[in-house]
């Protein structure tokens, strides 16, 4: 895709999206950071919907400056397809007022300086969880100061409540400066919401829910990896505290 036709895109999908949103206000969930996003996001999702709550999130990996407002106009994409893109750009004004979720769970990803910015001038999140940030997604940025950066940015527009990772120092230090509600989980360390005893069975695995250091539930998942016990956990966290803020 030429250069000027992708920032022509890039534009004409972002002003479509946030008059969509202006238009329909739905609440936003944004999950964020550099890995595990999209186990998070599906288990959240599964858990409102279970709710009885009308959903959409982000499709793949749609969670870039086109991929994000295609997946909130629940638009495909054209990949890199002219041809393709003409019945999209032509149908997506017809998408800003179609029929629309009442909740938004969206990943956000970030691969260069200013990414974040970009991204949060079209959407305004809600609820933000974040997991991880690691020297390992360098790439595109100078230094880890500038990848935390964005990070910091999305911490500090969250409006109503930030759920981040005890366990990981950089993500838990995005509490200072956020003016939100702040929930910590963790395997480790802990904080507000932890879980122990973790144990492999024939099943999958089991373990044990803390709150406040009493326990909470006991879990058993079908899956395998602390990574999906995290989902769990961030789904358990959302399943209790989703209600104060959906109104």
């Amino acid at each position: 895709m030429k250069p000027i036709f992708k920032q022509i895109l890039k534009y004409y999908l972002k002003y479509l999206t946030k008059l969509a949103l202006f238009f329909h206000r739905p609440m936003i969930i944004i999950v964020s950071g550099n890995s595990n996003k999209y186990f998070i996001k599906e288990e959240i999702k599964k858990i409102l919907l279970k709710k009885g709550f009308d959903v959409r999130a982000n499709p793949k990996n749609f969670n870039t400056e086109i991929g994000l407002p295609l997946s909130i106009l629940y638009l495909k994409s054209g990949y890199g397809c002219y041809t393709n893109w003409l019945p999209i750009i032509l149908s997506a004004p017809r998408a800003v007022f179609s029929e629309f979720p009442k909740i938004l769970v969206l990943e956000l990803g970030t691969s260069a300086p200013g990414d974040m910015k970009y991204l949060l001038s079209i959407v305004k999140p809600d609820i933000s969880i974040i997991y991880s940030i690691t020297q390992r997604y360098l790439d595109g940025f100078p230094s880890l100061e500038k990848l935390i950066g964005e990070y910091e940015y999305l911490a500090k527009r969250t409006k109503n409540l930030l759920i981040l990772n005890n366990d990981a120092e950089l993500v838990k230090n995005l509490q200072i400066g956020a003016n939100c509600k702040k929930i910590f989980f963790g395997l480790e360390k802990g904080g507000d919401w932890q879980v122990k005893n973790i144990k492999k069975n024939n099943k999958g695995q089991g373990f044990e829910v803390y709150l406040n250091n009493k326990k909470y539930k006991d879990i058993q998942i079908n899956k395998f990896g602390e990574h999906h016990v995290c989902a769990s956990l961030i789904g358990l966290i959302i399943d209790k505290q989703f209600l104060n803020y959906a109104e």
